[in-house]
């Protein structure tokens, strides 16, 4: 019972808490508007997005929303491309993905975080394996 009391409040607390998380595939939501010439939205204009380094196949398919907003996620950083087609208009968009002036750079390692904490249940079951062998009746 106490183990998994021990895990479950672990499990929580690292659920409950987003700057614990550690995120192997990280990637950036990208937001962008599209308007006519006039000013107005894009509404329902079929969009692509294209890339870093890959400006001929788009990686990204779908359609703005009635304020010509699309959103998708960007897996790396560099200068991503995006077109918006209706009927008679076509708008483009380049955006820059990353770097340091999006992104503050953490203090702690999460790998340092995730072997302190390898540590301390290492301790915590030697504690308690010690423990049992001197409550043991001597033979």
């Amino acid at each position: 019972m106490p183990r998994f009391t021990f895990a479950a409040a672990l499990a929580l607390t690292i659920a409950a808490s987003p700057a614990v998380a550690l995120n192997l595939f990280a990637t950036h939501e990208v937001t962008t508007q599209f308007a006519t010439q006039e000013g107005q939205p894009l509404a329902n204009a079929e969009v692509q997005v294209f890339a870093p380094g890959d400006p001929k196949n788009p990686v990204i398919t779908g359609r703005t929303d009635a304020d010509g907003k699309f959103v998708f996620e960007a897996d790396r950083d560099g200068f991503w491309s995006a077109e918006a087609h209706s009927a008679d208009q076509v708008a483009r968009v380049m955006v820059r993905v990353g770097g340091e002036a999006q992104q503050p750079q953490s203090r702690v390692s999460p790998f340092l975080v995730i072997g302190l904490l390898a540590i301390l249940l290492a301790l915590a079951i030697w504690y308690r394996l010690l423990r049992a062998r001197s409550r043991r009746p001597p033979s």
